[in-house]
């Protein structure tokens, strides 16, 4: 017996370990949402659609099973687009669902309708619309393209007329890797005397950090990684330089410019385009899927990770080179260890790190103290530091933390936001509060748009349109219900954090932070 959409949705979803499905119900939804409710699925309700993609993106990453998202007609699918865009530029499957006008609607003008498929086309790998006679194929495909190489959303349109409707069985879809591994780079790579490997998001989302360690061990090489590669590899591994596009990274210049090879090892373009710090040597480029490089000198290697590693035994060490690295690594770690006026953030930085468990979950949104995170976090044994960089949209850390928080329950989770990124998402505490997460929320309040402010000022432009607030960000000792501290001095800090450490539920710490230390750090592009 054929089955009706939604069961066949609800099915196929749970045939593919989805446990939750994010977002904010409409009219058209509710028998979706009764059907996954049967079948074990649960509908977390967010504040804002925007989150609740952020929320499927960072579930995607932390279990591997593909991220759903929901909204309802026109704003509830513009909201989501916003968190979509994260999960293609961060290269996470994810699929969203979104209700769509019936068939008789299609080009008609009428509340709420817009074309959605034109709508998500921009920002996914692919945008369906179900009917009956395809639905099967469809949700079959769309898992499948999702979790192809890269990874990324895909759009389903669910028509509002249909969700009682039988519908057909069909064949899954298969899209394998495309491999392309004909060219015999080894002779190249033999050649160079100073090389330089790059490891990038498409290395640490697959896991391959062993891999290069053991390589490394056998063929020492001076090695630079992106923001989003940050611990795939020991921060005190000798032949670790430091992370590109974040604080100080102009120190790796000092390394970078003295190659005569550079090795993209899972580096990922979206994101630090080799074109913005690689010198005017060849680039061999190895990657899972292909992708936009610079023209030129360049090489791509694209297949399975495991094949890459056969064509690096011949790479050559350079004992200066590994020398170089290292004090690269010191002058990074030395600015960073300077003294800084009033509550740094380094200072805060420093203490969160010293106080957290083994195995905590960090979430970081956008702004200035990300660039310092990303630079000097060093990665808790078990732990995870989870961040947009490929999208880099403010407001993504406080929904990243509640979708760890109900993925890894057993772990202490934490998110460091600016005030300005808490603003853009607040009300995920509500989220957070409704299902009882044990989530700690550090905001570094300096009230202003500091990244900005930092690139006016580099331009010689006086501060426009940065100042966000005056005093204290919240002025209370609760905000929506969950309780906030104060500190405005290190000991404030490590106190608030002990306390905050021993809730079963959300809590907020507001860090009033002197952003001085930012003008010395932060290298605004």
């Amino acid at each position: 017996m054929n089955k009706t959409v939604t069961t066949l949705l609800a099915g196929r979803l749970r045939e593919n370990r989805v446990k939750n499905v994010f977002g904010i119900p409409g009219g058209a939804s509710i028998p979706y949402i009764e059907e996954m409710r049967k079948a074990g699925i649960r509908f977390v309700l967010t504040s804002h659609e925007s989150a609740a993609a952020v929320m499927a993106d960072v579930t995607a990453r932390l279990t591997g099973v593909t991220g759903i998202c929901h909204g309802t007609y026109g704003p509830g699918a513009t909201n989501l687009l916003t968190g979509v865009g994260g999960a293609m530029l961060d290269r996470s499957p994810v699929i969203a669902l979104t209700s769509v006008m019936s068939d008789r609607w299609l080009g008609r003008t009428a509340q709420m309708n817009i074309d959605h498929q034109s709508l998500f086309m921009p920002v996914t790998k692919a945008s369906f619309r179900l009917n009956p006679e395809n639905a099967d194929m469809i949700i079959k495909e769309a898992f499948s393209i999702a979790n192809s190489e890269y990874p990324g959303p895909v759009h389903i349109g669910l028509p509002d007329d249909i969700a009682i409707k039988e519908t057909g069985i069909f064949s899954p879809f298969e899209n394998p890797l495309q491999e392309k591994e004909n060219i015999d780079l080894a002779a190249l790579i033999s050649r160079s005397e100073s090389p330089v490997i790059a490891i990038g998001l498409t290395a640490a989302r697959l896991g391959i950090g062993r891999q290069i360690i053991e390589l490394l061990e056998n063929n020492p090489v001076p090695v630079v990684v992106t923001p989003m590669a940050r611990g795939i590899i020991p921060c005190d591994h000798p032949c670790f330089a430091g992370v590109l596009f974040h604080a100080l990274s102009d120190r790796l210049k000092m390394l970078t410019d003295k190659a005569d090879l550079i090795i993209g090892l899972g580096y990922d373009p979206v994101e630090y385009n080799y074109e913005s710090w690689i010198p005017d040597v060849p680039l061999v480029h190895f990657g899972t899927a292909d992708t936009d490089l610079p023209a030129g000198n360049t090489f791509a290697f694209i297949s399975k990770p495991e094949k890459w590693f056969g064509q690096l035994k011949s790479l050559r060490s350079n004992t200066g080179m590994i020398l170089m690295a290292g004090e690269v690594r010191k002058a990074i770690t030395d600015a960073l260890s300077a003294s800084f006026k009033g509550l740094s953030p380094v200072t805060v930085l420093n203490i969160l790190n010293d106080a957290l468990p083994d195995g905590s979950v960090v979430t970081a949104d956008v702004g200035s103290h990300l660039h310092l995170l990303g630079q000097m976090w060093n990665i808790h044994p078990g732990g995870e530091l989870i961040m947009t960089n490929g999208w880099s949209s403010m407001g993504f850390g406080i929904p990243a933390a509640i979708a760890a928080a109900i993925n890894r329950p057993e772990k202490s989770v934490i998110c460091i936001t600016g005030d300005g990124g808490f603003a853009m998402s607040a009300g995920e505490i509500m989220t957070a509060r409704r299902y009882g997460l044990r989530i700690i929320v550090l905001v570094l309040a300096d009230g202003e748009l500091n990244l900005i402010k930092l690139k006016e000022k580099k331009r010689g432009t006086e501060p426009l349109a940065v100042d966000l607030y005056q005093n204290q960000l919240f002025g209370a000792g609760h905000y929506l219900g969950v309780k906030v501290h104060y500190a405005d001095n290190p000991e404030k800090l490590k106190k608030a954090l002990i306390s905050a450490l021993c809730e079963n539920g959300p809590v907020i710490i507001e860090a009033a932070i002197d952003p001085s230390a930012y003008n010395h750090l932060v290298i605004a592009q």
